[in-house]
């Protein structure tokens, strides 16, 4: 394990990454490298001794958890990236950590792609990622259905999506940036997003392309999901009302208006534009109002 996590934090992927996710990672690869680090790489190469590993490592991120379960997943996460970066370099035929339950689950309300972080990852990440960018802020819809949507399914002014999780069939027209950037894009099969050897993207692959890419601009926590709040968050900011909201993104009005008290609210937007309204109201009234004079009677005959 040791050569293998010596590999990984001197490859070029590594260097790619931006300085602030590279600080991150030395000290999760020291405490991978001391729990770890003498584990035979054969391990991996053996079906039931890499499960037998995940079994350990489990257990291992399990008593993490009793101090910090958010530090358990940070390390948890940093040595099956290690396993994964080995496997795809022919390393070992196993990654028995391929997934994992995360412990610490946190209040997503405050994790929203600002307009400039979006613009960075646009310039930088690989094609196939800025147009699941481009889908995922236009219709705010999961990776899932992102990753499976076809071509035949937008007609140039409108896509159709039927989301794999609701079965819902979501209708939505194609705003002129997404219009723009599909109609830019070659046909290189049935579906919009191919990998560069013309393959359907696998979850864990377009999942690790995505946070690559998002690692190298300083995305930091920010995951794919948190574009769907921020689709929903400037949505709302535009003015759209929770039934609108609900129908581009296939949730209930329910969830919708509680996506509004917790996303959006917060940003400050929402109470920017009440104050707004609150100031035309009172100057309204006040240009309407018959004139005072100084004892306070209407003035006239």
């Amino acid at each position: 394990m040791l050569a293998l996590i010596r590999r990984f934090d001197t490859s070029t992927y590594f260097d790619g990454l931006s300085e602030t996710t590279r600080r991150e990672y030395h000290w999760k690869l020291k405490r991978v490298e001391a729990r770890w680090g003498s584990c035979p790489i054969d391990t991996f190469n053996d079906p039931d001794d890499a499960l037998e590993f995940r079994k350990d490592a489990l257990a291992w991120h399990d008593e993490l958890g009793k101090t910090s379960r958010r530090s358990a997943d940070n390390l948890m996460a940093a040595l099956a990236r290690i396993l994964s970066f080995a496997k795809e370099n022919s390393e070992i035929k196993h990654n028995p950590l391929d997934t994992f339950r995360r412990l610490y689950k946190n209040d997503r309300s405050e994790m929203v792609w600002s307009d400039e972080l979006q613009q960075r990852f646009i310039e930088t990440a690989r094609p196939a990622m800025v147009t699941a960018l481009y889908l995922v802020r236009n219709t705010g819809q999961r990776a899932a259905d992102i990753r499976q949507f076809p071509w035949v399914k937008y007609d140039g002014e409108r896509i159709e999506v039927r989301q794999s999780k609701s079965g819902k069939l979501i209708k939505i027209p194609a705003t002129r940036e997404l219009k723009t950037h599909l109609d830019g894009l070659p046909r290189r099969g049935a579906l919009v997003l191919l990998t560069p050897t013309g393959k359907a993207f696998t979850k864990r692959y377009f999942n690790e392309c995505w946070r690559e890419d998002a690692d190298k601009i300083g995305a930091g926590e920010l995951n794919f999901h948190d574009l769907r709040g921020t689709a929903a968050t400037r949505l709302a900011e535009a003015g759209g009302t929770a039934m609108e909201i609900a129908s581009v993104l296939g949730w209930s009005i329910e969830r919708a208006q509680r996506i509004i008290a917790t996303y959006i609210a917060r940003s400050g937007v929402l109470a920017a534009n009440a104050i707004a309204k609150l100031e035309e109201h009172r100057d309204k009234h006040a240009s309407s109002a018959p004139a005072q004079n100084v004892s306070g009677t209407k003035s006239g005959n």
